[in-house]
């Protein structure tokens, strides 16, 4: 059985982290309505199981927050990223300057917009992904204007930014998220129209599944249709 818990105003909750150290302190990545402005958006807290929340990260009535994730080594230490969207029956507003990227590390009291390295232009929907071999190392997938949109990484807890590779999701807006490997830190995958993974850091992706081999660092693709045409 379930319970409504509350933000029926959020309308699209992207991601829910619950605290390690405390199963009542909660934080919820609210995207808010499509069809308009304003609405329970933003990022949310709980610290007692639900009953009342509050919002630690709000940005503007156009801007909700896609996603939040806890590091692995310090429940305090949080990111989220923010997106905003509007759907209108003519257009999809996909992106704005309300988009981007935040930090916190004081269990979302106080937050600092990361920036160095990140595209200075307009950006969309960005997915994020801790590795869980080394928390220091944080994976962005970013839809940008201008070329700017790709794969970024961070070595150092998001201090600095580094662009590993042009790869995106077909479809931004519905896809744009990773998953670290567990056990290798240049492992991530892409949640894609076919699920994708890259060996070395986001600078090439493969799809999932498909016979390769990885050599010096870069993929060869045999190709199904014909094995003997090699990539």
């Amino acid at each position: 059985s379930f319970e409504n818990m509350g933000l029926k105003g959020s309308e699209h909750i992207g991601k829910i982290v619950v605290d390690p150290r405390d199963s009542n302190t909660v934080f919820v990545a609210a995207q808010g309505p499509l069809w308009t402005t304003g609405g329970e958006r933003g990022l949310y807290k709980t610290t007692d199981g639900g009953k009342t929340w509050a919002k630690v990260l709000e940005i503007d009535d156009n801007t909700g927050i896609n996603e939040v994730q806890m590091s692995p080594r310090n429940p305090d230490v949080l990111y989220a990223s923010a997106y905003q969207r509007h759907r209108r029956v003519w257009t999809l507003l996909d992106g704005g300057p309300g988009s981007g990227l935040h930090k916190s590390v004081d269990g979302g009291k106080t937050w600092k917009k990361l920036t160095n390295g990140l595209p200075s232009v307009e950006m969309g929907r960005i997915g994020l992904a801790i590795s869980p071999v080394d928390p220091n190392t944080i994976y962005a997938i970013i839809e940008a204007q201008l070329g700017k949109g790709g794969i970024y990484r961070s070595q150092d807890a998001g201090a600095n930014w580094e662009k590993m590779g042009d790869y995106i999701s077909t479809s931004p807006q519905y896809y744009n998220e990773l998953v670290a490997d567990p056990v290798n830190v240049d492992r991530v995958y892409s949640m894609d129209t076919f699920m994708m993974v890259t060996n070395d850091g986001g600078k090439t992706w493969g799809r999932v599944g498909e016979k390769n081999k990885h050599v010096d660092n870069h993929f060869l693709w045999i190709e199904p249709e014909n094995p003997k045409h090699l990539i």
